[in-house]
């Protein structure tokens, strides 16, 4: 499936990205990795705040390729897939983990804490860490002139 296709599904809308806007879903990414580092968190706190950082990233990547996704069912579930769409097939694997996390992070917010192991949380930090990664070198092959420099 293409991002037209999604449109064409009325998953997603088209845009005019915005390099403003971009600079502040990286923000946001860069905050939630550096919170769900901080001393003292909880498990569960970490696990959410490092998810909260690979979404920021998938709306990221989804922004600077013209499209988003409009509020409203699946939202989060929609973000995370596009990465099939917009980056590299080297992301397309991860893509099937970062959507168990997804899964994982909804059952901890709304249903029952403890859920989330140590391992798990620093395991999505890290990928996290290394999505922000990628987005970053896709963004500066890709779109330069949305980053500011």
């Amino acid at each position: 499936m293409s991002l037209e296709q999604w449109v064409s599904n009325s998953w997603l809308r088209k845009i005019n990205p915005s390099p403003h806007r971009l600079a502040n879903l990286l923000a946001i990414a860069d905050r939630e990795l550096s919170d769900g580092a901080l001393d003292g968190m909880s498990i569960d706190g970490r696990f959410t705040h490092a998810y909260d950082a690979v979404r920021a990233l998938a709306e990221a990547a989804l922004h600077a390729s013209s499209y988003e996704v409009p509020k409203g069912q699946q939202h989060h579930e929609r973000i995370i897939e596009s990465l099939r769409l917009t980056l590299p097939q080297d992301v397309a694997g991860d893509v099937d983990y970062f959507d168990r996390c997804r899964r994982m992070r909804h059952r901890t917010v709304y249903e029952r804490m403890g859920m989330v192991q140590q391992r798990d949380a620093d395991e999505l930090l890290e990928a996290a860490r290394t999505l922000r990664e990628k987005v970053r070198d896709w963004l500066m092959s890709n779109h330069p002139e949305l980053l500011d420099h």
